[in-house]
């Protein structure tokens, strides 16, 4: 999709270039062993049958449990092929969760939801406790996932009030209570404020009870839980953390639970740097970053990269600290992307599968009334040809169709009513998709602000000149892309983008960067310039950058600056003007490393839209022309 490569071009201009580290790898067996068993098991068994379904069901699920989520993905659904060889629907059901739970790790927590919900439905007509209570975790940790803390204590309420009206096993209410201990530990700050000794205790009994059970991989989840509440609550508690960081290490890799072994690594890395040990992260930190780049698990690698640059921080590494960062920012940019475009295609699904249910009832009820009609003719037909030979049968048959047509009278009428009542209920869920539609925009542009406070925090401590503009700049071309997702929210335009609207709050913002110290007056005539929501990142990247250059760089020796945008639209072209008073590009721009990023920032953005940049400015200023299709 276009909004991810422009993220990944954003990646390309910081600069960064990625070194492995020389750090021992634990042994870790290739899904290509998992591959060539199920081979050598196919070949003697029947392509459509029960047992190939199984065996490529078991595959996948392995394959998901691992971290192999391309391949598992692609046996999941050739077992979804063979499910009608399958007449334990409960075999499938688990397969499905188990899919479910892969989703949930990739991001995809719609298509997880909506297999949890049938699920839960599934096993509560069957009134199977058990497997409620494992779906009411999974369900759970979903909401975790997706910071919903309220639906994640709805959750946590009714699985506690099934515990209590039915005897359930201590796997599934092991796994319950390590659900509820991670809840309490994700949110007992920024949502409920709990207690640090409640928080413990709920991780103390969950720990308790996964070794009363001897599940293993439990065992490891909530060592690393409890590692992370002392870190943060207990500094001295350093040898019990690393003590647990240690088991729980061992706990992942003995079950295969590779992505859960690159979390115990995160956390150990984050202890060794929180506690003045950051000499001692720099191995971990690369091993779980390789084992993330290796099996292509993206949506973590953000929080990796970060935890790299507060490695080089602490180490005085200020340098690699910044590149670090600038490649979390583009992993994490490109991660909320991803989960954007998939949220929306699973929307704009949703919406046409219902309209062409819509348009699939009303042709059922014209073809009814037609054969209504058809019907009523015939028997207008018969009683002509009965009138003809006897009044009496006129008679009688006059009265039957009397009755048959206030039957169908009333079947019509209650159709009608049908009719309308679908109507309605599917012109509401249009508008639930519409407002799920705006939440998700609301949503990314949050978590685009709150990234952006975190940057400014970082600059506002930085006493390093060139490091504190670096993060000023990223600032600016973060909060370029929030106000696109603020637009697509507050102005009721689909999927477009009013770009003058846009800049029209875009440019005050970047003046006021600058303070005071820039008189600058601008005059914005792009009316008639409207672009798709995969254009629109790109597109505020470029203005971004040209604003903010002319702010920095063209105005240092002139009184009253001046900034005009203008667009011209034509059926098969569309161009952008921009203009200033400066002094224009001087010759020595290729040793000015900032304009010289942004200039790179700016071609590869408009190389993404299909355009074309002209520079025709001079000593009287900067003039840009953007051509784009």
């Amino acid at each position: 999709m276009n909004i991810a490569h422009c993220f990944l071009a954003v990646t390309l201009v910081a600069g960064f270039n990625f070194q492995q580290k020389n750090t021992p790898l634990p042994v870790i067996p290739e899904p290509e062993k998992v591959l060539s068993e199920l081979e050598t098991q196919l070949t003697s068994t029947s392509p459509n049958s029960q047992r190939a379904f199984a065996l490529y069901s078991e595959a996948a699920q392995l394959l998901a449990k691992r971290g192999n989520y391309e391949e598992a993905n692609s046996l999941f659904e050739k077992s979804n092929t063979l499910t009608k060889y399958e007449p334990d629907s409960v075999i499938i059901i688990e397969m499905n969760l188990s899919r479910a739970n892969m989703n949930k790790e990739e991001g995809k927590y719609t298509v997880a939801l909506q297999t949890y919900l049938e699920a839960l439905t599934f096993y509560q007509k069957r009134r199977n406790a058990n497997a409620q209570l494992w779906v009411y975790s999974y369900i759970i940790e979903l909401y975790r996932a997706t910071y919903n803390a309220d639906l994640a204590l709805k959750y946590i309420e009714e699985s506690e009030a099934l515990m209590a009206n039915n005897e359930v096993e201590m796997r599934p209410k092991a796994y319950l209570l390590h659900a509820k201990a991670s809840y309490f530990l994700q949110f007992q700050i920024d949502i409920i404020d709990t207690p640090y000794d409640t928080t413990r205790y709920h991780l103390d009994n969950a720990l308790k009870l996964a070794e009363e059970v001897g599940d293993s991989y439990l065992i490891g989840l909530n060592q690393n839980g409890l590692s992370y509440l002392l870190m943060h609550n207990d500094p001295s508690a350093s040898d019990q953390i690393i003590r647990y960081l240690d088991s729980a290490k061992g706990h992942m890799l003995t079950n295969e639970r590779f992505r859960n072994y690159t979390s115990v690594l995160q956390t150990l890395a984050l202890h060794y740097t929180r506690s003045g040990k950051p000499e001692l992260a720099v191995d971990i930190t690369f091993e779980a970053i390789d084992l993330s780049i290796k099996n292509n698990w993206t949506s973590n690698l953000g929080d990796l990269y970060r935890l790299a640059g507060e490695v080089y921080y602490e180490l005085g590494q200020y340098k690699k600290s910044a590149e670090y960062l600038n490649e979390a920012l583009g992993a994490t940019k490109k991660s909320m992307a991803e989960i954007h475009s998939m949220e929306l295609g699973e929307l704009t699904t949703s919406n046409e599968k219902a309209l062409a249910e819509r348009k699939l009832l009303e042709q059922q009820t014209e073809t009814e009334l037609a054969q209504r009609r058809v019907a009523r003719n015939r028997q207008a037909l018969i009683a002509t040809a009965i009138f003809s030979v006897i009044i009496l049968a006129v008679a009688i048959v006059s009265a039957v169709l009397y009755f048959r047509l206030k039957r169908a009278n009333t079947s019509l009428k209650t159709q009608q009513g049908i009719t309308r009542k679908t109507n309605a209920k599917l012109k509401e869920v249009v508008g639930q998709k519409n407002v799920l539609y705006k939440e998700l925009n609301h949503r990314v542009k949050n978590n685009l602000t709150v990234l952006s406070s975190l940057i400014y925090l970082q600059e506002d401590g930085e006493q390093n000149e060139t490091q504190k503009e670096l993060y000023q700049t990223l600032r600016h071309r973060i909060q370029s892309m929030a106000l696109i997702h603020q637009n697509l929210y507050e102005f009721d335009q689909g999927l477009n983008v009013d770009f003058q609207q846009y800049l029209k709050q875009l440019i005050p913002e970047i003046a006021a960067a600058f303070g005071d110290e820039k008189n600058v007056t601008t005059n914005i005539n792009c009316d008639s310039l409207e672009v798709n929501i995969d254009e629109a990142i790109p597109m505020a990247m470029i203005i971004n950058e040209l604003i903010t250059n002319s702010f920095k760089y063209a105005f240092k020796e002139i009184d009253q600056g001046k900034i005009s945008l203008a667009s011209e639209v034509s059926t098969d072209k569309r161009i952008i003007h921009y203009r200033d008073n400066g002094p224009g590009i001087q010759d020595d721009l290729e040793h000015d490393q900032p304009q010289r990023l942004g200039m790179l920032l700016i071609r590869l953005m408009v190389d993404q839209l299909k355009g074309k940049l002209t520079y025709e400015g001079g000593s009287n200023g900067v003039y840009f022309r953007i051509e784009l299709p």
